[in-house]
């Protein structure tokens, strides 16, 4: 038997179960640190870590209109390729105008620093976020009624709640790209205002009760069964829209364990670890190209969103 023969096998191991949704979630969970390291290299390079600097501004904004332009230049091409790229395409968005969007308002309203028994607990930046809430949950509110909507979690919803929104009439097109990145935005501002609501003294009390830390730990059997969950995948690009859900959720209770000192958060530290986050960086890149190809898709197989569905 010939060399080829023998280690094919062992590539397509590589696209089958469990191993197609593992990789699916660690690639995610990579590039959410990634964009956490961009975030924190651009403004110490750029001196902007307190102060709003132009060179910040004009750099934040490339990023995010590299971003739609990957989503446009995306909008024809197939599953696989439109899913990774809308993934990465959501990620310079958030990084280019999200965040600078958050530090533009906090610097311009300047609330004072959340404290909890005279320590901080959320700053002028996350209190922004943290108002943004019922923006968030309008939009999402209209997404879930829309009938073109396929997001597994909404249609969910519509079930339970006996919402007949009737048939999508977009027939089996989509824009893969578009509706990754979007997923890959709502799922991260989601966690952002999960976690922030979380740590609110104003809204929890003291975090040390008991009732303060349920929450934690049903994010984190959570977080565990949608990895179960997505072990089951047989197809790259529908495991790495699942595990945008997966991914974040998940992460929740990773920053968690970093802020009770578990461990270092690395992925805001890349001048103190550089070596690490390197190896994040191109296990990242491998897997991105892993997953372009497998370039099999499923058809007109709904999107799957925010992986929070029972």
């Amino acid at each position: 038997m010939s060399q080829d023969k023998k280690s094919q096998p062992a590539v397509a191991s590589w696209y089958q179960p469990p191993f197609v949704g593992l990789s699916a979630v660690v690639a995610v969970l990579f590039g959410i640190a990634m964009g956490h390291t961009i975030l924190v290299l651009m403004r110490h390079m750029l001196d902007a870590d307190e102060a709003i600097r132009l060179s910040e501004v004009i750099v934040s904004l490339a990023m995010g209109s590299l971003g739609f332009y990957m989503v446009w230049n995306a909008r024809t091409t197939g599953e696989a390729v439109g899913s990774w790229t809308g993934f990465i395409a959501g990620t310079l968005i958030w990084v280019g105008f999200f965040e600078l969007g958050w530090k533009v308002f906090a610097r311009a309203l300047n609330p004072q620093p959340v404290m909890f028994e005279s320590v901080p607990v959320l700053n002028a930046e996350l209190q922004v976020i943290e108002a943004s809430t019922v923006a968030f949950l309008m939009l999402m509110a209209f997404l879930t009624i829309n009938k073109e909507t396929r997001c597994n979690l909404m249609m969910w919803i519509r079930n339970k709640l006996g919402m007949e929104a009737g048939a999508a009439v977009t027939g089996k097109e989509r824009n893969f790209a578009a509706v990754t990145a979007m997923e890959s935005i709502a799922t991260t501002w989601a966690c952002y205002i999960i976690t922030i609501l979380l740590v609110d003294p104003r809204i929890i009390g003291n975090p040390m009760t008991m009732t303060a830390q349920l929450p934690w730990l049903v994010i984190f059997v959570w977080g565990i069964y949608l990895i179960y969950r997505l072990t089951k995948q047989k197809h790259m690009a529908p495991a790495l829209r699942y595990a945008i859900g997966t991914g974040n959720v998940n992460w929740i209770w990773i920053e968690a364990g970093s802020r009770a000192e578990l461990y270092e958060e690395v992925w805001i530290k890349p001048v103190q670890y550089p070596v690490m986050m390197s190896l994040v960086f191109a296990t990242l890149v491998a897997l991105l190209i892993v997953m372009h190809q497998n370039k099999g898709s499923r058809g007109g197989t709904p999107i799957v969103c925010t992986a929070a569905t029972p």
